[in-house]
């Protein structure tokens, strides 16, 4: 038997953590000359946590929806066309390095926004989903490895224009099938590892990515795949959270 370790790769971080006011004025005060406030803060912070613990590291995450707003220029009812204004993201990318990292965000269809410009629920899907792409290449210009998508309920539009190894969508058990109609790498929760034998008998699936995995579950998936295809994964915040799912080891008769 040997012990083994899976390399952990970041889907984001959720921003939940309530971070200490001191800690924020003593981090943005060696900021200057760059235009920073909380958010940047949280993205800063949460990457330098995941660098000590994971292969892959990602910044972003649930927090980063009012910067894509912003983006957007859009509030919760769109009144007009997207903007694409890249400006406070910019601001961001200078005072945050992201090379080699990934970026998560939550997903056109995360953000819960109600149309009352284009009047047309394809094209206002669409014209999400381009946006998307604009942003994603912004991302990509300032080094990041791929856009990371977070949705419990993705629209087909989106899957289809976002797709290929740019991207990975982070969805719920229940729309894996979804995802998998565009995309051949999946992440799927320890619990659902189960649907991995039900799921390829009707796709292709190349890499797969266990959001907070445990031996039971890494030992399950790899049944069906050789270790290189395998990677553990985790979306949530502090340094003990990462350092525990870090820590995994397997043991495999290989």
């Amino acid at each position: 038997m040997k012990e083994r370790v899976f390399p952990l790769v970041s889907l984001g971080a959720a921003g939940d953590e309530t971070p200490d006011a001191a800690d924020v004025a003593a981090w943005i005060s060696g900021k200057k000359g760059n235009t920073a406030d909380i958010i940047t803060y949280t993205l800063d912070n949460s990457l330098n946590v995941q660098k000590l613990y994971t292969a892959e590291p990602a910044a972003g995450g649930a927090f980063y929806a009012p910067r894509i707003k912003d983006f957007l220029g859009a509030e919760e009812n769109v009144t007009q066309e997207f903007g694409n204004l890249a400006d406070s993201i910019r601001e961001d990318l200078r005072a945050v390095k992201i090379k080699n990292c990934g970026f998560a965000l939550p997903a056109f269809s995360a953000l819960n926004l109600t149309d009352a410009y284009y009047k047309d629920a394809e094209e206002f899907e669409a014209a999400g989903a381009e946006s998307y792409k604009i942003l994603s290449r912004e991302l990509r210009d300032a080094g990041a490895l791929k856009t990371i998508l977070h949705t419990e309920s993705p629209n087909d539009l989106e899957l289809e224009l976002l797709r290929g190894k740019k991207y990975l969508w982070a969805v719920p058990e229940s729309a894996l099938e979804q995802v998998l109609e565009t995309a051949r790498d999946i992440v799927v929760d320890a619990k659902a590892v189960f649907r991995l034998e039900e799921l390829l008998d009707c796709y292709q699936i190349r890499n797969v990515y266990i959001r907070d995995a445990d031996a039971e579950s890494v030992n399950f998936a790899l049944k069906y795949f050789d270790r290189e295809y395998l990677f553990t994964a985790g979306y949530g915040d502090g340094e003990e959270y990462w350092k525990n799912l870090a820590e995994l080891k397997i043991r495999t008769e290989e």
